[in-house]
């Protein structure tokens, strides 16, 4: 694994990411079985159109995305001293020198695990309380983070700050990563296609 020396969200964050498939986005590629998504082609184009204008499409950030992005040091807070495990903040991953696609996550917990978080408005979080969390909401990110950062588990806490959290603990699916891998080794020689097509 590679580390880039870019905090998230600064100006070589989005250099590091332009036109690159990363994991928050990988159920655009691949469905929660490994299949293409449906929406594989439109991800297909918006990368390709990143990297001929060299503009990411990502910048816009909105008011919910900004809230939910001040309850990441909160929930990474809470998370630490409930659990006494360390979590290691770091920017853009990828998996080997090739850097063909790569994960931004939440944190690493040394040796083998991360985090995902993901901020909820109170309304979201008293469903996820009440209701639970479908494993499937966020599982390509989360096999993607583990691909990328070859890890064997992963945590995705919902936080909502005054309410309870809530937890999802995978393992690592190797028969899924592989179909993963497989589909991201099409979509980027096609990404690549296109843009030489686009210049």
């Amino acid at each position: 694994m590679i580390i880039s020396p870019h905090e998230q969200r600064t100006d070589g964050w989005f250099k590091d990411r332009l036109g690159l498939p990363t994991a928050s986005c990988f159920e655009k590629i691949v469905d929660t079985n490994g299949n293409p998504s449906k929406s594989r082609q439109k991800y297909l184009e918006e990368l390709a159109g990143e990297v001929a204008s060299g503009r990411n499409t990502d910048r816009y950030v909105s008011w919910d995305m900004k809230e939910n992005a001040k309850q990441e040091q909160p929930a990474r807070l809470y998370h630490i001293i409930t659990t006494g495990e360390q979590v290691r903040e770091v920017g853009l991953c990828w998996p080997d020198e090739l850097k063909m696609w790569g994960a931004s996550p939440d944190g690493l917990i040394d040796p083998d695990g991360g985090l995902e978080i993901k901020g909820a408005k109170p309304s979201v979080q008293v469903v996820r309380i009440l209701n639970g969390w479908s494993r499937a909401e966020h599982f390509q990110q989360v096999q993607g983070c583990m691909a990328v950062c070859d890890r064997k588990w992963w945590k995705l806490i919902s936080y909502c700050e005054g309410m309870e959290p809530v937890y999802i603990f995978y393992e690592r699916d190797e028969q899924f990563i592989a179909k993963l891998r497989a589909e991201l080794d099409k979509f980027c020689l096609e990404l690549a296609v296109m843009v030489r097509r686009l210049k």
